[in-house]
């Protein structure tokens, strides 16, 4: 014998349709009209005609739709979330490879304006020992290692554009970043040197 369907009934099946219900294994499960009549012991012609006459089948794809769209969007703000926290990484690493270089570059001249004072140092003893002392606690960038600075803030530079999503240097979107050294300082810097090594104005040890 079939049970009658009151109101209360119709309404908790129709969620059930719309919405699924969780069975005992916890699995959310979608069932058709008929099996949804025999899970509560129905008329299959009754269900159907009042499923048809209020379409809710119509409003299952709704529902549907909407949730799909729901976890769509929810995956897109992780994505951006992602996105951005990455970006800010790819940044730091940037920064801090400029950094290293300015930092390369600052030992450099400093290197050399010691080599330069040791030059002049007029005992030759005292200046053979002081050059010895240099040899071994300093060193002048030769040209191997100023193509690896170059290297170094160009992939930089790349990093950086990617991650700002600019074609811009990143010296020009962040000329006041001085950590010891910006970005515009460093690149000025290996323009100078290199302009110095290919005049032969630079010092080398003998």
């Amino acid at each position: 014998m079939t049970i009658k369907i009151d109101d209360g009934l119709k309404q908790k099946i129709k969620d059930e349709f719309l919405h699924g219900f969780v069975d005992e294994n916890g699995v959310r499960k979608y069932l058709s009209i008929k099996a949804l009549a025999d899970r509560h012991g129905v008329s299959h012609v009754s269900l159907h005609r009042r499923s048809s006459s209020e379409d809710w089948q119509s409003q299952k794809n709704r529902v549907q739709t909407e949730y799909e769209n729901a976890v769509a969007e929810r995956r897109m703000m992780q994505m951006v979330e992602y996105g951005a926290e990455l970006d800010d990484q790819s940044i730091k690493v940037a920064f801090k490879m400029i950094e290293d270089a300015g930092r390369r570059i600052l030992e450099d001249q400093q290197n050399r304006e010691m080599l330069e004072s040791i030059s002049e140092i007029d005992v030759d003893e005292d200046r053979e020992i002081a050059l010895a002392k240099f040899r071994i606690t300093s060193k002048i960038l030769r040209p191997h290692d100023m193509t690896s600075i170059s290297s170094t803030v160009s992939n930089a530079q790349k990093i950086g554009k990617l991650a700002l999503g600019q074609a811009q240097e990143i010296s020009k979107v962040s000329a006041n970043v001085t950590t010891p050294e910006s970005l515009r300082e460093v690149i000025e810097e290996l323009d100078e040197l290199a302009r110095a090594k290919s005049s032969g104005a630079q010092h080398t040890l003998q």
